[in-house]
């Protein structure tokens, strides 16, 4: 895993939940910074949840561990605790990046320069997969990027709420599979249904080669996603086979059917 070091602190970003720090680093780019010290399983998840994004080849940030500096950020006074030690980067995006609740952006024609709009469904079968319920109608972590010729695309972000949250310890303990309604489903935004509307969303092709990916993965891929987890984090082996065994081998199996379910609930059809 790439690592860069921070070299001037930029801003505290206000949230509910990890209070990332944006920064510049030595590589010359920003991140945004998520540290150990205020939730240990939000950080370890971003990690695994972008790691798993680009095992499926969905759009995400750019992702590094970050080495705080304790001199980039002396004298400043922080919500939470400060940031230290070896952190979580998502790479702010080169173009211009918006939320897609900016409606505007949809309106008239702007919606036909978006490419890869089906991406948006492996976005969805990735979060059933994961059992990820911080990706909904009234907070759906996906940017919309500017990229050159004057189109966008859709990225996701913050997996900090993958595994339901859960304490890795616990995940063995669940006695059946679940899978997210569709208020925890990002099927459920109204910009999803106009953008399938207008672009025909749903291609087969996409959520099969998605679902096939997700289907096909083997345990030796999962390890070396997890092998990526810093020494620093101090994640047991025991927490990784807990994630790996008891969440998403299993898990893999039940995506298909989940998926086809939240579509029969949002009365949706693929063409």
């Amino acid at each position: 895993m790439r690592r860069v070091k921070t070299e001037r602190f930029i801003e505290q970003i206000s949230t509910n939940g990890s209070v990332p720090c944006r920064f510049e680093c030595s590589d010359g780019a920003t991140y945004f910074v998520k540290h150990y010290g205020n939730n240990r399983l939000h950080v370890i998840n971003e990690l695994i949840g972008s790691l798993l994004l680009q095992l499926l080849e969905l759009p995400t940030p750019e992702i590094a561990l970050v080495e705080v500096v304790p001199e980039s950020i002396e004298g400043l006074n922080f919500d939470r605790k400060a940031p230290c030690g070896v952190a979580f980067g998502s790479r702010q995006l080169q173009g211009q990046s918006k939320s897609l609740d900016r409606g505007d952006l949809y309106d008239g024609l702007e919606i036909r320069k978006f490419t890869a709009s089906q991406s948006l469904t492996g976005i969805v079968l990735f979060d059933i997969w994961v059992y990820n319920t911080d990706r909904t109608q009234l907070n759906p972590n996906v940017l919309v990027e500017q990229i050159p010729n004057n189109r966008f695309r859709f990225v996701a972000i913050d997996h900090a709420m993958i595994f339901d949250g859960m304490e890795y310890r616990y995940l063995d303990r669940s006695e059946k599979i679940l899978s997210p309604t569709i208020e925890d489903s990002l099927i459920a935004h109204p910009l999803y249904r106009q953008i399938h509307d207008s672009l025909g969303l749903f291609y087969s092709e996409e959520a099969d080669r998605v679902l096939g990916r997700i289907e096909s993965i083997k345990e030796e891929e999962l390890r070396g996603v997890l092998e990526e987890i810093p020494d620093e984090w101090e994640v047991t082996e025991t927490e990784k086979d807990s994630i790996i065994k008891y969440y998403l081998l299993p898990r893999k199996h039940c995506v298909r059917g989940f998926y086809q379910q939240l579509l029969v609930d949002a009365n949706i059809k693929i063409p």
